[in-house]
């Protein structure tokens, strides 16, 4: 049967796609991955390697953003070294047998839902972001599901967590637990569901308890990082202190609310997109206390962070004697935070 050849704009157009769903299509194939301020890094998947910085998708940068590379075999120069030949190379190794353009365009097309004209036709028109802030909604597609659902399918507050130090009040308060349901994507794990500003569940992220379970790290089919997390319980006293303490991951935020900021929200990494910026600003933010990591790579995030924000915010980063807030006990955080963090508020 003779197979429709793929146009450049076909592949560039799913190459775009592609790249708006990383963490969920490296989740796909069971990729434990690391995201650093410019790039995911994981062991190359195409020969089965297994040095956790052997194979880099570029997420900055004019010419490299949505390449990628294999440091140790150079994999990428058997395929192509964009998205669209590092997904050929991942179904090549994991059905092993060779795949064609075609299966691989099936594959993201079915991956994404969408056929190629409305694919060709976004690509085409995707226009500037709107500039009246406080009307712009960001669209969610998918059923509402209650919290008071998610709750029923885990056991709170997590065991796992509680034995890496937080508290049964804060687990308590955002929802973590272990996951009930036998057979399923999240089973072995603890979860950590995820909600919008106003308690509708947008996915979860699980966190296997044991070394044996891979990835370390899971995130539900089609979660995106288009929330703040902890926005539905900050919201209140970010807009009445016109403040909002920016970190890095879950943990912190639980840190942080344990030592009395409640005003923390989490970007999920150390980069922060154009959603949640809107976010942000919908809050009533004024002023943004950036807490990203302390060695070169949080410095990092630190500027790109700034850079992409722009002149919207007042910008703070405190001085912190470790790495992250997530390593600080609640009362060293009360000691180094108090005084520098509270001279920023202003409630009404």
């Amino acid at each position: 049967m003779k197979q429709t050849k793929l146009s450049q704009q076909t592949i560039q157009s799913l190459c775009d796609e592609m790249f708006n769903v990383l963490p969920e299509l490296l989740t796909y194939f069971e990729i434990d991955f690391v995201e650093y301020p410019n790039r995911y890094a994981f062991p190359c998947p195409i020969h089965g390697g297994d040095n956790p910085e052997g194979c880099s998708i570029f997420t900055d940068g004019m010419t490299q953003k949505g390449n990628w590379a294999c440091w140790t075999r150079h994999c990428e120069e058997e395929v192509a070294n964009n998205l669209f030949g590092f997904v050929r190379g991942c179904l090549a190794y994991s059905r092993d047998k060779n795949v064609s353009m075609n299966e691989t365009a099936s594959f993201c097309l079915h991956f994404l839902k969408k056929g190629i004209d409305e694919l060709n036709t976004e690509s085409s028109v995707r226009s500037t972001r709107v500039l009246d802030i406080f009307n712009r909604k960001i669209e969610r597609k998918d059923p509402i599901i209650s919290r008071d659902e998610i709750k029923s399918k885990i056991n709170i507050p997590s065991e796992y967590y509680l034995s890496r130090g937080y508290t049964e009040d804060v687990l308590n308060t955002f929802d973590v637990g272990e996951c009930l349901a036998k057979n399923q994507p999240m089973s072995g794990r603890t979860v950590v569901p995820v909600y919008d500003e106003g308690y509708n569940y947008v996915g979860c992220v699980g966190r296997s308890t044991n070394d044996q379970l891979k990835p370390k790290w899971l995130h539900s089919k089609g979660f995106k990082k288009t929330v703040l997390y902890g926005l539905n319980i900050a919201k209140e006293k970010i807009l009445k202190t016109k403040t909002a303490i920016l970190v890095e991951g879950q943990g912190d935020v639980w840190r942080m609310y344990e030592s009395g900021f409640t005003n923390v929200v989490g970007i999920f990494g150390s980069s922060i997109n154009e959603d949640q910026l809107i976010l942000l600003e919908q809050s009533g933010a004024l002023n943004l206390v950036i807490l990203t990591d302390t060695d070169d790579a949080g410095n990092k995030a630190y500027s790109q962070i700034i850079k992409k924000c722009g002149r919207r915010f007042n910008y703070y980063r405190p001085q912190i004697s470790q790495k992250d807030v997530g390593e600080m006990s609640i009362e060293q955080i009360k000691q180094e935070l108090g005084n520098q963090i509270e001279g920023i508020f202003h409630e009404d």
